[in-house]
This record gives C-alpha cells, structure tokens and sequence, in this order.
C-alpha cells in the first residue's frame, strides 16, 4: 500500500513538471472562460452548449504538427456540430434517439480504421451524443450552433499555439526520446556489474526498448508528415531532423550495447574493465540528460583513456573484444554531442523524399475500408459490442428509469469500453476507484467548503482531468468527479442525487461493460501464432537488410533503417498482444514457458543484428556465404515449426529451445560472430 501511494504522488508530481500542464491549463481556459463568460452576462444555456463544443473538441487534441491540428480542427468541428443536431432533433421521438445513438456508435467506432486521431475523434463524437441526450435541447440548430463555436473557439486557441509554436510537440516527443534512452542506457550499464543479478535483465531490456521504438515513430510521424514543412525544410526543421536521426542511430548503438553479459563478466574478471565500461555508459546517460557538461566530457576521457591502457596489457583475444566494445562507446559519445549540437551540420546531405519512407501511413482506401467490414476485423468486432452496449444503455434509459443523470450509465460504457479484455478491465478498475475517492471529496467540500471554494475547487478538478487523462486515468476519474458533484451541486442542488446517480450508474456501466467484453470477443492469445510469425519475418528481412549494408553507402544504411523499424513494430506488437493475452481469462491453458522464450530469442537475436549492423558499419566483420546460408536457413525452419507449434500445450513438455533449437542456434551462430 505504501508502494502504491509513493507512485500516485510520483505520478502527480511528474505530470505537473511536465507540458501536460500547459496542455491542462490552455483546455481549462478554454472551456471554463465561455461558462464564466455568458453566465455573468445572464445567458446560461450559451454558455453550457459553447463550453460542451470546446470540452469535445480538446479532448481530440492529440500531439500533431500544424498539418494534424488543422484537419483534426475542421473535421472535429463539423462531426460535433452535425452530430449535436440530429441527437437534439432525434430526442423528441425515443425510439428515433435509440436507432440514432446506435447507428453513431457503430460508425464513429469504425472510424478507428483510419487511424488514431480518427479513433480520438469518433469517441468524442459518441460523448457529445451522449451528452446531448441528457440535456434534451429544445432547439436543434440553436444548440447545434452553440457547439459549432465552442469547436471554432477551442480550435482557434490551439492553431494560434501551434503557429507560434510550431515544434512543440516535436521538441516534447525528442526531449521524451532523451530521456529514455538514458534510462535504457542506465539499465544497460548494470549487465557489466557482476554484483548484480540477470535474472529478467532481458526482459526489462526489452520492455525499454520497445518503448523506446514507439517514441521514435512518434517523432518520425511529427517530423515527416506535414508535406509543406518538409519540402520548404526552413533551418529549424533540418535542426529537428538531423537530431531525430541522431537519436536514431543513438538508439542502434544502444542497442548494440548488449553483448553477452555472462561471457563479458567471464573474461573481464579481475580486470576492472567492467567497472571501466559501466561507468562509462553511465557518464553517457547523465550527458544525455545534462547537455554540454562540462565535467561530464572529462570524466568521459579520462575513463576512455583507462580501457585504453587496458587493452594495451590484457590477452589478445580480450584485447580485440575490449577494442570493439570501446569503438562502439565512442559511436555513441559522438552521436550524444552532436544530438545536443544547437546548428544543424550543412555538410550533412539531408534526403527529405528518403527519409519518408519512414512514416507508417493508415491506409484509407475503399479497398482497406471494405476488409474491415469482417467478423475477422478487430475493429468490426468492437464496433458491433460497443454498439450493442449503447443499445442496452439506451433502453434502460428510455423506459426503465426516469432519473435525471441516467445518460451518464452511457457515459460511463461509452468512456471504459476498450477493445481488449485487459484494457477494459484496467479502465473498469480505474474508473470505480477514481469515481468512488471522487465522490468522498466532492461529498465533504459540498458539506463544508463555501460556494465560491466549490466553484473554484471544481475548475482545479477539470485542470486535473486534462493533466491525468492520458497518463494516469484513475486520477483523472477522481478529478473529473469532484468537478462535476461540485458544480451541479452549485448549479442544481440535491446533492444526495448527484452523488447516488454518479455512484449507481457507474457500477452498472462497469459491470456491463465487463459482461460485454465476452460478446463479440477480442482474444490476443488467438493472434500469438500469427504475431510470432511475422516478427521472425521482420528479423529475416533485417539480417538480410544488414548482411548488405556497407560503409557509408548511403541506399544499403537507409534499407537496414527500414528493416530495422520493421522488425521493432513486429516485436512491439508481438509485445503488447503476450501481456494483454496474459490477463485474459483463459491465460491459464497457455504455455508462457514457450511463448515468452520465442519472445526473448527473437528480441535477442533483434539486438544482435544491430551489434552486427554497427560492425558492418565500419567494415570490421563480414559473414561468410556458408554462415548466411546457415542463419536464414534456421530462420526459414523457425518459421516452419511456429506455424506448427501448439500454444495450449501444457508446460510440462518439451519447450521451445530443446527441439527444434533453429532460433537458438542462429542466435548463438551471431553472438559467436560478434563477440569473435
């Protein structure tokens, strides 16, 4: 418990150093100034439908650059308006409002097809629906109108920032890159210290390192994907542009960090080269956080100077190894210093066209569209049980109940229902322990704190909804439900209502939605097989990518680039699918003694490729024909006995790595090659 509480109050303090404080603080302005604004001048109902179209609208407000933010801005505020008209103009008739909140549901979710900023808007779209509902708005247009501002509104606030700013999310996301590749390098530094254990070193490697690739196609998607910036590359984007590839080529080199950490701690015993390599890689970490540090730069080199010493008077063979290791420290204490270098370099020939290759598009064809109209299609699939949620939610409200703040039983499985089992179950847990904390605040300061510490308390309560929503939700629940029992407790009164209802229908929404996840179910253990495929593909085509490259050639770099994303995405999914199907409720059938060793070898076998790519780099170590040969053979009988292997098996037979052992094999095959 005490655990628990000393992460909450990190989590707190971390997101308030952050720019989500910022973000927090612009979305709160932007939705409580037209509250304040029209209430003073007596028009109430103005200023609730005007701070309800900029409420939806920045909730759809994800990192972008200025080409993202405009057509987010216009799609949004007219999905808003149209959708605010006809929920208003289809209240009067209750089965007319059934037939369209479900019909709205199942497009919007659909909507996810084309991606994540897509998904964002069709969410809040459903919301707006939802909130519509509870507020019966007598006039249509009139209400619809009052949405259309409030979109126009926030979305002026946020394309005036962008405009004055606009590398904002670009130099968070880099800065967010920084930092964890520090920490990776940090965790890194500790497989050279023999008095610490490596059992699950491997596996915190990986989890790092996943994230770590996820960061970067965040900013190759900020970089990369406004077509105008990136034709009239002015001298800050090229600054941006070359430090992403630095931090790019930084994260390779971090990557080929991992040796083998038993043969390492074996040969440099008694040597203090160890101790030598880790401080190293540490003084690297703080340099990365800490910029031009002086102090840093000459601990740096005189820690360089002493492996030097040492390979004069070790053994050949660990003379040759050290040599290697240390060539690969000083590729990254290079690529460091010119990551914080304030001018781009204009002898660096920067190929924009090349450098797209990189973006990862969502395909929005007929074609694409049409294929997700499947039961095989995740997508349809949450679609239809969201649909059929909002179904039973909808008669519930229509006939069974006449209370007030029904909608918000909507609210609640319209806001918790996720795709996968794993999410809606931490989003269930999540909002019952926000909501019920939330409710014991909101009670007590309704009872003891004056009408204007209410009100104020309440605008602190929405900044705190927009700071925690997207990093710690049961937080952000806490937060949003005081705001709420304390402004319609100033607003409306009864406040026993308020707080019954908000309970009530927060249970059933979460129980339902619960029950929910077993119609039209989305298993991740059923992908596992498909998923492990497709990343011993990646890793094939990024040793092919890799056996190719050649110093300084530029086309062979930029293919083992994209091999190498590649085969990142295919292990970050592979990834995410083994630990959500590890919660499921059937977890227990699988085999994780199997899955989880083809996980490690396959991301063992990923970061050895980058060890080799480094050596090829600088033309130390090429394969010969036969050893290729042999490598993509075991490669090609991987992927023969995955199609066969059987998942549920009980973990009492045979696992993965006694037989067949190709993925083991090829990944000794390489280490030997690299540590030779």
């Amino acid at each position: 418990m005490k655990g628990k509480f000393q992460y909450f109050l990190l989590t707190i303090f971390a997101v308030l150093k952050s720019e989500h404080t910022v973000d927090a603080l612009r979305n709160t302005v932007a939705v409580v100034l037209p509250f304040m604004v029209f209430f003073y001048l007596g028009w109430p109902t103005t200023g609730i439908g005007i701070g309800i179209g900029a409420l939806m609208i920045c909730m759809t407000d994800l990192p972008g650059n200025r080409s993202d933010k405009f057509k987010a801005a216009w799609i949004s505020v007219l999905v808003f308006t149209l959708v605010a008209v006809l929920t208003a103009w289809s209240t009067v008739v209750p089965l007319l409002m059934i037939v369209v909140v479900v019909l709205l549901t199942f497009l919007f979710t659909m909507g996810a097809v084309m991606g994540q900023r897509m998904a964002g808007i069709g969410l809040m779209a459903i919301v707006l629906a939802t909130f519509t509902i509870g507020l019966k708005p007598a006039d249509p247009l009139l209400y619809g109108n009052y949405i259309f501002w409030g979109g126009v509104w926030y979305s002026l606030i946020s394309l005036a920032q962008i405009s004055v700013f606009p590398y904002r999310s670009l130099h968070r996301a880099v800065g967010q890159a920084k930092r964890e590749t520090a920490a990776l390098l940090r965790l890194r530094s500790q497989g050279y210290n023999p008095e610490i254990s490596l059992l699950g070193f491997n596996q915190r490697n990986m989890r790092l390192h996943l994230k770590l690739a996820n960061h970067h196609e965040l900013i190759r998607h900020l970089l990369l994907s406004d077509r105008k910036t990136i034709k009239q590359l002015d001298a800050k984007s090229a600054v941006f542009l070359e430090k992403s590839i630095n931090l790019i080529d930084l994260y390779e080199q971090v990557s080929a960090v991992h040796y083998d950490y038993p043969y390492l701690r074996k040969q440099f015993e008694n040597t203090g080269v160890l101790l030598l390599i880790q401080q190293s890689i540490e003084l690297f970490a703080d340099l990365l956080d800490k910029p031009n540090h002086q102090l840093f730069v000459a601990q740096f080199e005189e820690l360089r100077m002493a492996l030097s010493q040492k390979i004069v008077v070790l053994e050949e063979n660990k003379s040759t190894l050290l040599k290697q290791i240390l060539a690969n420290i000083d590729e990254i204490y290079v690529l460091i210093i010119a990551i914080h270098q304030p001018n781009v370099n204009h002898q660096v020939n920067i190929n924009t066209a090349r450098y797209r290759d990189f973006l990862t598009l969502t395909p929005v064809q007929t074609k694409a569209l049409k294929s997700h109209f499947s039961l095989n299609s995740p997508i349809f699939r949450f679609a239809l049980r969201l649909s059929a949620l909002c179904l039973v939610a909808m008669l519930l409200i229509t006939w069974q109940t006449e209370e007030h703040y029904s909608y918000w039983l909507l609210l609640t499985m319209v806001i918790v229902s996720r795709p996968s089992y794993t999410q809606t179950m931490k989003r269930n847990a999540e909002r019952i322990g926000g909501t019920a904390v939330g409710l014991l605040v909101g009670w007590f300061l309704s009872q003891y704190a004056a009408i204007p510490l209410q009100l104020a308390v309440s605008v602190l309560g929405l900044f705190g909804f927009f700071a925690f929503n997207r990093v710690a939700y049961s937080i952000s629940a806490l937060c949003i439900t005081v705001a709420v029992i304390l402004s319609l407790n100033v607003y409306d009164g009864n406040l026993w209502k308020l707080v019954s209802d908000r309970a009530v229908f927060t249970v059933i929404g979460v129980l339902l939605c619960f029950g929910a996840t077993f119609v039209f179910p989305i298993w991740n253990a059923p992908r596992l097989s498909h998923l492990m495929t497709e990343v011993i593909k990646a890793n094939l085509s990024y040793f092919q990518a890799v056996v190719r490259l050649r110093p300084h050639d530029l086309d062979t770099i930029h293919q083992t680039r994209l091999a190498r994303k590649l085969s990142h995405q295919q292990l970050s999914a592979l990834s995410e699918a083994i630990a959500a199907a590890a919660r499921e409720p059937f977890h227990k059938k699988i085999n994780w003694q199997r899955i989880n060793r083809i996980q490690l070898l396959n991301y063992q076998f990923n970061v050895l490729i980058a060890t080799f790519a480094g050596a090829q780099k600088q033309g130390r170590v090429y394969l010969q024909a036969t050893a290729i040969a042999h490598i993509e053979m075991n490669l090609q009988q991987a992927l023969a006995y995955i199609a066969q292997i059987d998942l549920e098996q009980p973990v009492t037979l045979p696992s993965w790595g006694e037989k067949p052992l190709q993925l083991l094999q090829l990944s000794e095959h390489l280490t030997e090659v690299v540590n030779a």
